[in-house]
């Protein structure tokens, strides 16, 4: 790969117009990472790099690995994530890289046992993780820093609510909450039998709890979570009014979670008191605030609230996916082949499908998510794409499938009689769903790809039934405005750490891509002397032009698509040119690609 590069030293000179930092998100900003010991992973990432387009010089190889399974923390990030990394800085990609995308073949989880030795966490923090998780989360991951397994690590999330989306929490703050969790955690221990009244040891733990909550609220008076959290621990030690005040504060600042409220055996002493009814009433009929979208840029750093900020402490991500996981009980070969074709041809094609949010009886899967279905498909509906809240495990007999919410432990599709649309995404709450090697005795993510959806996800272990470890149902109205499938994906998850993401990171169904003409250059042309060339494109706006010559950004973006092309800056032969155009805060790509031949001017 490194020969693609050589003999480029020169640069493209660009005229006029101020540059952007935005890559924006398409082909030439998908690294696609192969393991050379896995002839699945060769033709996976041959398929895709054919279907995509992907350069040739974006095809990193890593040899010596393992081919699926569990691998160490130590041997992730020294022959796997730091390789690809290296790779990418060495082929002067850094600037336009905004996905690592693995193909078939690798290791689907990581052990970070090493990482966690010596220190304590609440005991929903379960290892292993995944490789796409803790490939978005690098930075963390690089430094063996555990806060990649914080249920909060992912700051590009675009949490819902109107309460404290945007307070960053100091590291003093952070380690309270970890403490609480612990101390909590502990008192729902020692608590036991909920039917007898609380020991004295208990007690003690509830007023240390209230104690350490109320501190909390005091910096951070409208975070959701600890409100409702001490709204719990006031319940329970029969202070209920006290507690009805704090649960009516966690509602005002965005929690709206009433299938768990109602479940939680810590608010018993509130169920019969008119205002807690009054306050499920609430919870069930008003709308969740769904924030803006955000178009997904590498060299973004977000603060710990969630805002993009120019702090020394801020973090960026990788976009991260598999692009397909065979092998065993997952996928065979042609069943990820097909998945893959139908995903790239799905781009753009608005499908005329229903969204389903599906409420089965089995509440341990549903009831995490349930709070936001009523508002994800009054949003979709908006936007003039359907979707239906119906009771029931799957979809029966719905020819019209373009993405479903489920939460069951297992199931069969085919039974179904439904029918999934090209582009579609589709997951449910459960234990196991990722992982591939099987032996959980539940439905794996894989079944849904092989039923036609673009892309899936799954724990690679036991996670707890924790919204935060899954992606909500807000992902939906994020694909249908316009998202990438990665993009819609890591903006709905808060700990991304344990979910293994299998699908095409690019696919985008609901994106209208920018038709893009390029004058000063035509298709095989030979290139002797200076060119000025022009590019416009067509559609919503605003636009944004950007030049690859072998794949490779040669230049920042402008936003006049004037660029001048010059033969002494090339090596002589053929070469490839692509221009492209970004438009609309979204950053959809649209592009013009053709081969010309540079030569000496004598």
């Amino acid at each position: 790969m490194k020969g693609l590069l050589a003999g480029f030293a020169g640069l493209v000179a660009m005229l006029l117009g101020q540059p952007s930092a935005s890559p924006a998100l398409g082909p030439e900003n998908v690294a696609v990472i192969v393991n050379t010991a896995s002839p699945d992973s060769v033709a996976v990432a041959r398929e895709y790099v054919r279907l995509r387009g992907v350069p040739a010089c974006n095809v990193i190889e890593l040899r010596e690995l393992p081919t699926g399974g569990a691998v160490p923390v130590a041997l992730f990030r020294d022959q796997i994530l730091r390789p690809i990394l290296k790779q990418i800085e060495e082929r002067k990609l850094a600037s336009q890289i905004e996905v690592i995308a693995y193909s078939a073949g690798f290791p689907y989880a990581i052990d970070t046992s090493a990482d966690m030795a010596g220190k304590p966490f609440p005991r929903y923090i379960t290892q292993p993780a995944s490789i796409t998780g803790l490939t978005y989360l690098y930075q963390p991951v690089l430094a063996a820093d555990i806060d990649y397994l914080s249920l909060q690590s992912n700051r590009y999330f675009r949490r819902p609510g109107r309460g404290e989306t945007d307070a960053a929490w100091s590291a003093g703050d952070k380690e309270r909450q970890r403490e609480t969790s612990e101390l909590l955690t502990r008192v729902q221990a020692a608590l036991g039998d909920r039917s007898k009244a609380p020991s004295s040891e208990a007690l003690a733990m509830l007023r240390e709890a209230e104690t350490v909550l109320k501190s909390l609220r005091q910096g951070h008076p409208g975070h959701p979570e600890t409100l409702y959290d001490l709204a719990c621990v006031l319940s329970v030690q029969g202070k209920q009014d006290e507690a009805m005040a704090a649960l009516h504060a966690a509602h005002t600042s965005g929690w709206r979670n009433a299938t768990l409220t109602e479940a939680d055996s810590d608010l018993t002493a509130l169920k019969q008191r008119d205002d807690f009814k009054q306050l499920m009433t609430a919870m069930r009929t008003e709308p969740v605030a769904i924030r803006e979208p955000l178009a997904f840029n590498h060299v973004d750093r977000f603060a710990a609230g969630g805002v993009v900020s120019e702090a020394p402490e801020g973090r960026g991500y990788y976009l991260s996916a598999m692009l397909a996981c065979t092998g065993g009980p997952a996928n065979t070969l042609d069943e990820a082949l097909a998945s893959l074709r139908r995903s790239a041809a799905a781009d753009g094609t608005r499908p005329a499908g229903t969204v389903y949010f599906m409420e089965s009886t089995d509440w341990a899967r549903t009831g995490p998510r349930q709070w936001a279905f009523a508002s994800a498909a009054s949003a979709l509906k908006k936007l003039g794409v359907n979707a239906e809240v119906i009771k029931g495990v799957l979809p029966e007999g719905k020819a019209d499938v373009a993405g479903a919410v489920i939460g069951i432990a297992t199931f069969d599709w085919k039974a179904s009689g439904s029918v999934i649309l090209p582009g579609a995404f589709l997951d449910h709450l459960t234990s196991c769903g990722g992982i591939m090697a099987g032996g959980g005795g539940q439905t794996l993510l894989s079944e849904f790809i092989r039923n036609g959806a673009a892309g899936s996800c799954g724990t690679v272990t036991e996670p707890y039934n924790l919204q935060a470890k899954f992606p909500n149902p807000f992902l939906h109205v994020y694909y249908a405005q316009g998202c990438t499938l990665a993009e819609a994906f890591y903006q709905s998850i808060g700990g991304p750490y344990q979910q293994l993401l299998v699908a095409d990171p690019l696919c985008r169904p609901w994106g209208i891509a920018p038709r893009v003409t390029v004058t000063g250059v035509k298709e095989g042309q030979t290139l002797a002397m200076r060119r000025s060339v022009s590019v416009k494109a067509s559609g919503m706006g605003p636009f944004s032009h950007r030049l690859y010559i072998d794949g490779v950004a040669r230049g920042p973006a402008n936003l006049t698509g004037r660029f001048l092309l010059d033969p002494k800056a090339l090596s002589p032969g053929l070469h490839e040119l692509r221009f492209v155009t970004t438009a609309g805060d979204l950053e959809i790509t649209g592009r013009k690609t053709m081969s010309i031949r540079a030569t000496r001017p004598r």
